[in-house]
């Protein structure tokens, strides 16, 4: 029946805000952009993943609960680059931690093995 996730739809406030973001931040990469009758259509992607990723896409964040998980090998280098950006994390444990994106949205990052 189904096969696979293609996109999360991630509503944000200012899509090249939230690219850098997620690129500079997260280390995605853009998959798809392009401009139809006015409305930007943003696909970013994790490197070899070119099936998977988020539309970030005008709107408003989800602020309460998680959006979306992503898994890590380790946190070391994800909590070193949120603190040389300046990201907000919390909740942190050994294996996960919670942080918002530069629109507002809630995400996990979690140790997979």
């Amino acid at each position: 029946m189904l096969r696979a996730i293609g996109r999360v739809v991630v509503g944000v406030s200012d899509q090249d805000e939230a690219l850098a973001f997620y690129r500079d931040v997260l280390g995605f990469e853009v998959l798809h952009d392009s401009d139809d009758e006015g409305l930007r259509y943003l696909h970013i992607g994790l490197p070899g993943q070119p099936d998977t990723g988020l539309w970030l896409m005008p709107g408003a964040a989800e602020h309460d609960r998680p959006l979306l998980v992503l898994y890590a090998d380790d946190l070391t280098e994800i909590v070193d680059a949120f603190e040389r950006h300046g990201v907000e994390t919390w909740a942190q444990t050994d294996s996960s931690l919670h942080f918002r994106d530069c629109c507002g949205n809630v995400l996990v990052a979690t140790v997979t093995r």
